[in-house]
């Protein structure tokens, strides 16, 4: 029988398998452990989550804290002491204080934004929340102080260009590392666009809009920011782009970053590089050069390296990995602590877990930091009904 904790049941424990080989966006712990937090659309809550970086095993920390309706995307304060969670039908975003336990500490009240918003991001320096609301087209921009948002003056933001009527359908959104530019995706007429982002938060729209595949959903910028990748849902593929967000070659003008982007060529249709079906998320291992794709139509993750000078995707030596049914998000947690980071002796193991939607499973993964490999460990872990978010610290 299996024992259950919180709103996650083990069948058996999660043991790591040693001989296995196996894969974001956690940040590092440094006491041994992580928290993830998982969101259940079925019953409209958030628990969380203690991960031993040792074992990759999971204990519960706290049951259910209520969301508003649909709970679709999460973000974490990067200095991990907020928690905020879009929720798609009740146009709001739930806020949390972070405990220094990892536990959550509901806000008294619910902030409202657009229609349907669907994408979270904030900036390297925690300032601003930006959402991507995909019925309303616009992006609303939230100055952060703890766990409280403040809207900045002019939100929300029309993503539609000016001349133009029809809408846009914002799906993914991620800011430079710099923190001066935010990219999204529009899924209706699939382009990504840029804005810059001033001191107070205001965004507007810089430089051309960039065509991708079609349905362009999530999107990700690897470490130290040179690469962005999107996922394109409709034509299952990812477009990737090289960024003139800092100093560097690959700017029009060296001295002068606009945060324009250039295509890097890929092995597909449109410049793209080919992936499983329906992809809806991307993630970039935090200390190594590896890119992984969820594939939510075919239940899998494609799984990549990527050229550190060059952004090409190469499919690794297993290059894909099955994951339970309609997989929609998915966390990467770096198995070290300390100094060890980045190192494939001291830090051979990283993880993903795998949050499925359909099945109302999580998936867990090694990654094997050498390699990049992913395998399946443990067991297939059961959570409250439709899962539909996951982060960690």
């Amino acid at each position: 029988m299996g024992k259950k904790l919180g709103y996650v049941v083990f069948a058996t424990s999660l043991l790591l398998a040693l001989n296995s080989c196996s894969n974001n966006n956690g940040a590092l712990s440094s006491s041994g452990s992580a928290v993830m937090y998982l969101a259940t659309a079925g019953d409209a809550e958030v628990a969380a989550f203690n991960v031993n970086l040792g074992s990759g095993s999971l204990s519960s920390l706290t049951t259910g804290v209520s969301t508003g309706t649909s709970p679709v995307a999460m973000a974490l304060s990067p200095l991990l002491s907020a928690l905020f969670i879009a929720n798609s039908n009740s146009n709001d975003i739930s806020t949390y204080t972070v405990n220094s336990d990892g536990s959550l500490t509901a806000a008294t009240a619910t902030t409202k934004v657009g229609t349907t918003p669907v994408a979270l991001a904030m900036d390297p320096a925690g300032k601003f929340l930006f959402v991507a609301n995909q019925g309303s087209s616009d992006i609303s921009v939230f100055s952060v102080s703890g766990s409280t948002l403040t809207e900045v003056a002019g939100s929300p933001f029309t993503t539609i260009p000016a001349g133009q009527t029809d809408s846009t359908g914002p799906a993914g959104l991620v800011v430079s590392l710099t923190g001066n530019f935010l990219y999204v995706s529009n899924s209706t007429n699939g382009t990504v666009a840029v804005y810059s982002i001033d001191s107070s938060g205001v965004i507007a729209p810089s430089g051309p809009l960039y065509a991708v595949g079609t349905a362009p959903t999530g999107m990700t910028i690897t470490p130290g920011g040179p690469f962005l990748y999107v996922v394109n849902s409709g034509s299952n593929t990812v477009s990737a782009f090289s960024i003139c967000d800092k100093v560097v070659a690959s700017c029009a003008d060296p001295n002068n970053p606009d945060g324009r982007l250039t295509v890097i060529p890929g092995t597909a249709a449109n410049n793209a590089f080919a992936v499983g079906q329906s992809p809806v998320a991307v993630a970039a291992n935090p200390s190594f050069a590896f890119l992984y794709v969820l594939n939510k139509g075919s239940n899998q993750i494609s799984c990549f390296s990527y050229g550190s000078g060059t952004g090409v995707l190469t499919a690794l030596t297993t290059p894909v990995v099955s994951t339970g049914t309609t997989p929609v998000s998915f966390v990467i947690v770096a198995g070290a602590t300390g100094t060890n980071r980045g190192n494939t002796t001291t830090n051979p193991i990283d993880y993903v877990y795998v949050a499925n939607n359909g099945s109302s499973t999580i998936t867990p993964f090694t990654l094997t930091t050498a390699t990049g490999v992913l395998a399946p460990f443990g067991t297939t872990i059961t959570t409250a009904t439709n899962p539909s978010a996951i982060a960690a610290n």
